[in-house]
């Protein structure tokens, strides 16, 4: 610990009884502490490179501040924050091990946001999704009731209802992941899709990988556990996608610990069919895309996404009708929270919105390259995390139609920042 190494950290401004503050969280989820810091530590703190010793850093800052910053002080900065787990450390290694250690060996993936993004008690489930399906802006709601066009809100156009036609073969949806209780109508929105679909046998689900990842895709072989039990796996059809494909398709397996993109469609399907999932699922997530948003080649280009997508295709024509693929993402992410300083006032969500049609009708068009492009061509300004799933999608299904149901902005002024979601259906 005399050349002190800071993890890879997400820093937010807090107050504490009135006070500017600084908490350090941890993106990975290896540790759940959260410290508080003074803003003064700052400079310290960006020198915890491995790089620096400990009288490099007190040298440094004397020239700097003309301060004497005490030993003492600086190895209780060091303590404490290893204790938290936030340095890269010996104390943190182990740690990581032995978590390494218990989910390799756990029998089920357990569910991580039970008791916090939604209930921990399936009674309590179903009463507040049943809400949000009633909402004004959901799809019993009072706002679909009165629109022109059936199930069809924020005016969108659409070819069929969204309802009637249940021969119509829907082969993938959008989905949102955002916390549950700020876009549950859109949630119910795209799982308004699925009632009485006890036909469908597999349930692809493409989740949003917002931790690194060693490779484009990461699928997990466990069962995801809920309150209303445990979602089955499919080992089949995983082996199938895994097949042939030219890395370890099962070597991101961690990532799936805490991630919720997956975990909140997992529970809305079995919300849906009564609690009992029949249908077994295929839980994938999708790492980054960010070098094709910047140099706008096509990610089918790359050998992980090319051969993602055409194994995705292959096991949804080889089960044809008994496969639907989700994609469990969210749209543009802008404001405080992410680094931006302009003000997300009445504008610039309207602006935002306008923005977001147009990729959103990129979409609709299901061509892959051309959502592809929709986001290049801005180099992803509005970080659009459900890039990656979104494209693989509509690359590996090439559906025909598409049915654009549901678009939100969720806004938090305290934060000056918007996220924004929605839910689409396809269709061959």
């Amino acid at each position: 610990m005399d050349n002190p190494k800071l993890r890879p950290i997400e820093a937010h401004p807090v107050k504490v009884s009135g006070r500017d503050m600084i908490a350090l969280r941890d993106p990975l989820g290896w540790t759940d502490a959260t410290p508080v810091i003074s803003p003064a530590l700052i400079p310290i703190l960006q020198r915890f490179d491995g790089e620096h010793s400990l009288l490099d850093i007190q040298a440094e800052f004397m020239r700097e501040t003309g301060q004497l910053l005490p030993s003492d002080l600086l190895k209780d900065v060091v303590a404490k924050l290893d204790e938290a787990l936030i340095l890269d450390s010996p104390r943190f290694a182990a740690h990581r091990e032995t978590l390494l250690r218990e989910f390799a060996a756990a029998p089920v993936r357990e569910a991580a946001h039970a008791g916090a993004s939604y209930p921990g008690e399936p009674a309590e489930i179903v009463a507040m999704f049943d809400k949000h399906f009633e909402s004004p802006d959901g799809p019993d709601g009072t706002q679909a009731k009165t629109k022109s066009g059936p199930g069809v809100p924020h005016g969108q156009s659409a070819t069929d209802d969204g309802r009637a036609g249940r021969a119509a073969h829907r082969v993938g949806l959008v989905a949102p992941h955002l916390d549950l209780r700020r876009g549950g109508p859109s949630f119910a929105w795209a799982y308004d899709q699925l009632r009485g679909r006890d036909d469908i046998e597999l349930f692809v689900i493409l989740g949003t990988g917002h931790q690194p990842m060693q490779h484009r895709f990461g699928a997990l072989r466990k069962d995801y556990e809920t309150p209303f039990g445990a979602a089955k796996t499919d080992a089949d059809a995983l082996r199938a996608l895994a097949d042939g494909l030219p890395f370890d398709l099962f070597a991101d397996e961690w990532s799936h610990r805490r991630e919720h993109s997956i975990e909140f469609q997992v529970v809305y399907l079995q919300y849906l069919f009564g609690g009992k999932l029949r249908a077994r699922i295929a839980p994938v997530l999708a790492g980054s895309f960010h070098e094709f948003s910047q140099n706008g080649g096509s990610p089918l280009a790359d050998a992980e996404v090319a051969s993602f997508t055409a194994a995705l295709r292959k096991l949804v024509e080889a089960r044809r009708g008994k496969v639907c693929v989700i994609a469990g993402v969210d749209f543009a992410h802008i404001g405080g929270r992410f680094g931006d300083e302009e003000p997300m006032d009445k504008e610039r969500r309207e602006q935002l919105r306008r923005e977001d049609k147009t990729m959103l009708e990129a979409m609709a068009s299901c061509d892959a390259e051309k959502f592809h492009q929709s986001i290049a061509a801005e180099k992803d300004a509005r970080r659009i995390c459900g890039y990656p799933a979104i494209y693989t999608l509509l690359a590996a299904l090439q559906p025909r139609a598409a049915h654009i149901l549901h678009y939100g902005q969720s806004h938090e002024p305290d934060t000056n920042s918007v996220v924004s979601f929605g839910s689409v259906a396809f269709y061959t």
